[in-house]
């Protein structure tokens, strides 16, 4: 957003340059012509010989701070603005800490912040115009870079400036500068109030910190956000992907449930909750998978050990095994729980190609645990029975993939899962088909 800017002679006269007028204090009167005749280095020389002569006269210090801040305006790169911009707002303050002390305060220091409020907006509107003007845009050797800058000596003359930090957030991120954008939205975020505060600032901090790979982060951004706005869908969304990722499944499925619970006949609720309790399901399965791999191993090591050896093995076996019986319980009872939310789903919104591809993944993936069972197994009588099983399980999740992709038929992720099952059934035909339509060829 651009500040109506206020042209270079109003801040001249801000600066308090009135012709006639002068003080007890030559020196400053010094600077103040040479301030007036834009020699600012001769001003600045005059301004701290006057601190050195008369140090209790806050107009050295207010000199100092105008000829800093012209100095700084006057630097072609942006970047080397920013010191000389703390220098001003040093003497600046320095010049009304004085003041607050004398009877008398001259009538220049009550011009400061209109003076800086000059300067702010040169800088914010600058910064504005490099990220937004096409034209200079091109012009402009690293207009982000400048635009952050300008926007950084913003802040640097005006700390409490929401605007300027606001604004800074978001040209990091355009600058692919997410550590900058996180960081100046943060700020934002501690100053401003929280009736002005919208759920947007913080899925824009989450997002910041998402591309940092700092999940944490993202979850206290979406905590903070959730604490706020409870009932926006973005942020539950949001909060429990992130509980995902950080390896809470728990307070993922809770914080969707509690959506649920809201708006119990909202199907895209009833999507999110099923999706969620699925992935945890998966995980828990990521374990099991890890367990039948290491029993594996630990049984052809217990054919070639003995005695104590081949004891130890045989517990460590029967561990895995109680583990993995604990494991299956539960993955079949979240299992069973998501098929019950998807089901829903397609209660409320029948062509729901999302809620029909994820029990297609279901249903592949308990096809596949009864194969890998059939693959462990010796009796050829429960071997044949299992394969029957799967097989089965596989053509339930041909039937839900078939629906999601003839409701989106251009979805190629859902030709690819069909390719793999008919493949599976021996489909050569349909196999063929779904190869060519999901551009596998």
């Amino acid at each position: 957003m651009l500040i109506k800017k206020l042209p270079h002679v109003l801040l001249t006269l801000l600066i308090g340059v009135l012709v006639g007028c002068g003080s007890s204090n030559p020196l400053a009167d010094k600077a103040q012509s040479n301030i007036e005749s834009q020699n600012f280095e001769e001003a600045l020389a005059a301004a701290e010989e006057s601190i050195q002569t008369n140090p209790q006269d806050p107009l050295g210090y207010y000199y100092k701070g105008v000829a800093l801040g012209e100095i700084a305006g006057a630097e072609e790169d942006p970047e080397a603005r920013a010191e000389t911009y703390k220098e001003m707002n040093a003497a600046f303050t320095k010049a009304q800490e004085l003041a607050a002390e004398s009877e008398d305060v001259p009538g220049e220091v009550e011009r400061i912040n209109a003076v800086k409020n000059v300067l702010w907006q040169t800088e914010h509107n600058r910064a504005v115009e490099l990220a937004t003007d096409d034209s200079l845009k091109q012009a402009v050797n690293q207009p982000l870079e400048k635009s952050m800058q300008h926007l950084k000596n913003a802040t640097i003359i005006q700390p409490d400036s929401l605007l300027s930090w606001n604004v800074l957030s978001q040209v990091a991120a355009m600058n692919q500068n997410f550590e900058e954008a996180a960081s100046a939205k943060e700020k934002y975020i501690s100053m401003v109030q929280d009736t002005t505060l919208e759920a947007n600032d913080y899925l824009q901090l989450a997002s910041y910190n998402y591309q940092l790979d700092n999940q944490q982060a993202v979850v206290t951004a979406l905590e903070d956000a959730y604490e706020q706005f409870p009932e926006n869908q973005e942020i539950v969304s949001n909060l429990a992907d992130a509980y995902q990722r950080i390896g809470e499944p728990e307070k993922a499925i809770s914080t969707v449930e509690k959506l649920v619970e809201q708006e119990p006949d909202n199907p895209q609720f009833h999507l999110v909750l099923g999706t969620q309790i699925y992935q945890q399901a998966l995980t828990l399965n990521d374990s099991l998978s890890q367990n039948s791999n290491q029993i594996l191993q630990l049984q052809q090591k217990l054919n070639s050990s003995g005695g104590a050896e081949k004891q130890n093995i045989q517990q460590q076996i029967t561990s895995l095994e109680q583990e993995n019986a604990q494991l299956q319980s539960r993955i079949d009872e979240l299992t069973n729980k998501a098929e019950e939310e998807l089901n829903t789903v397609l209660e409320y919104r029948p062509n729901d190609d999302a809620a029909y591809n994820t029990l297609g993944i279901i249903y592949q993936n308990k096809a596949k645990a009864i194969f890998d069972k059939r693959n462990r197994t010796t009796d050829n009588a429960k071997a044949a029975e299992l394969d029957k099983q799967g097989r089965s399980l596989l053509q339930e999740a041909m039937k839900n993939y078939e629906r999601a992709a003839e409701i989106k038929p251009n979805n190629q992720g859902y030709w690819k899962s069909l390719f793999s099952i008919y493949t599976a059934l021996g489909m050569d035909e349909k196999a063929q088909e779904a190869m060519e339509k999901a551009g596998m060829q």
